[in-house]
């Protein structure tokens, strides 16, 4: 069953995740470049200076006035550095490379060139290097720095984001789902009104829900107004043919009566004819009852004590003996109506053939399990055959139109159940048992 709330928590978490994954890799390539470029505008700013304190001594050696390094560049492997790489390839490295040889290179006269490179102790340098022309010396100043330091915080910085958007995300996926719960909320009026409908204690829906359901509640109260007028008018049309029906039959009756041929022709056409007054009485009956509560749930536990006790009612002179199990006192997604016929007809069919006691045993799980036992004197294979042939009897002295079991069939059948005949183990005679998938109804 798929889920609105299910589907926009999912949407809402995919684009959150989208958006704050785009956020994360720009707000993290920008520290690490705002990072590098405070680095290099450093490096910018000590090769200046080193710049200016590039000399040449009285010897003629080119040499950089003591006072005018920065202490830091004194430090063994401090991880501030520099090297001077003059025309003639000579090198001067600073003395914070203590005995560590650089991979610098020269660069021509006004270019700067930025690099990476491994320095000492395996640390990461980020290098400047640019080539000066002073006092008639060519020269390459590379001055490097150790970026170890920045790029831990950078990464502290990305776990804390990371951390931080990830807690950000669930706040607003369980804020969105906590809104869409109690927005949701605002239906279950709508929907238990619908199950009041369903169960027939309600006729239309009061309350048409929020704005957005609006539409499908007012349309689901025209569509119950349609057929509840096409109801009203099938019962008085039902009326109406039950009493244009009574007069021809009355008629046909008499006139049965005073024919002129032999007794026997005249009971065989009076059988008849009654069989067809018992047949349109019970189809009119079945139509009225099927409109008057079309669409309505079946509970077992109120349903069937009452269609017993009719059955009693019926059978009184034979005191039948009619138990059940524990009912399951639940809804059932099946139609009333179509639930009581099936049932009236297999036990009207049981109380016929019975001696003394029929049972029902009725069970829920992902099926609906109907199984009708009686303690008659059962039934052969073949005559089990013909018990499903609409119009078949077994025995032609006992009451009915033999249509029951056909009837039985043909509502097992729309709700692609089975029905299976066998003799009852318990009571002797014959069990009927049916199952009706429950789970495909909902």
């Amino acid at each position: 069953m798929r889920s609105l709330e299910r589907k926009v928590v999912a949407g809402l978490s995919i684009l959150l995740i989208v958006a704050f994954s785009v956020i994360l890799l720009f707000s993290v390539l920008a520290v690490k470049s705002l990072s590098e470029s405070y680095v290099f505008t450093r490096l910018e700013h000590d090769a200046e200076a080193l710049l200016a304190a590039v000399w040449k001594n009285p010897k003629g050696l080119t040499r950089i006035r003591e006072g005018r390094i920065t202490p830091i560049y004194q430090q063994p492997y401090s991880g501030h550095y520099f090297q001077l790489i003059f025309s003639d390839g000579f090198r001067l490295n600073s003395r914070s490379t203590w005995d560590y040889s650089f991979e610098t290179h020269e660069v021509p006269v006004s270019k700067i060139e930025t690099y990476s490179l491994t320095g000492p102790d395996e640390q990461m340098l980020l290098v400047r290097s640019a080539g000066y022309e002073k006092n008639d010396l060519k020269f390459t100043l590379s001055v490097a720095e150790n970026i170890e330091p920045l790029e831990s915080q950078i990464r502290f910085y990305q776990l804390i984001s990371f951390v931080t958007l990830i807690l950000a995300a669930l706040i607003i996926i369980l804020s969105q789902r906590y809104i869409l719960r109690k927005g949701f909320r605002e239906l279950d009026k709508v929907r238990d009104e619908i199950k009041q409908i369903s169960s027939g204690e309600l006729q239309q829906l009061s309350d048409i829900g929020p704005t957005e359901v609006q539409p499908v509640t007012i349309e689901i109260n025209r569509l119950l107004k349609q057929l509840q007028k096409r109801l009203r008018r099938s019962r008085d049309a039902l009326g109406n043919l039950a009493h244009a029906l009574k007069s021809p039959i009355s008629l046909m009756t008499y006139e049965i009566d005073h024919l002129s041929v032999t007794e026997p022709e005249k009971k065989n056409l009076s059988d008849n004819l009654s069989r067809i007054r018992n047949l349109i009485d019970r189809e009119l009956k079945r139509a009225r009852l099927a409109s008057g509560d079309a669409g309505r749930y079946f509970n077992p536990s109120k349903d069937i004590p009452d269609l017993i006790q009719a059955l009693l009612q019926i059978y009184h002179e034979r005191q039948i003996d009619i138990q059940h199990n524990s009912l399951p006192d639940k809804n059932l997604p099946v139609d009333h109506e179509d639930m009581l016929e099936l049932l009236g007809n297999l036990l009207d069919n049981a109380c016929n053939w019975t001696y003394t006691a029929v049972y029902i045993d009725i069970k829920t799980e992902d099926k609906l399990f109907i199984s009708i036992s009686d303690n008659g004197p059962g039934a052969t294979e073949e005559e089990i055959a013909d018990m499903v042939k609409r119009g078949v009897r077994i025995d032609e002295n006992k009451s009915g139109s033999g249509l029951g079991l056909s009837i039985v069939h043909d509502i097992v059948s729309d709700y692609s159940g089975t029905i299976e005949y066998a003799k009852s183990k318990e009571m002797g005679g014959l069990q009927v048992s049916v199952a009706i998938p429950l789970a495909q109804l909902h």
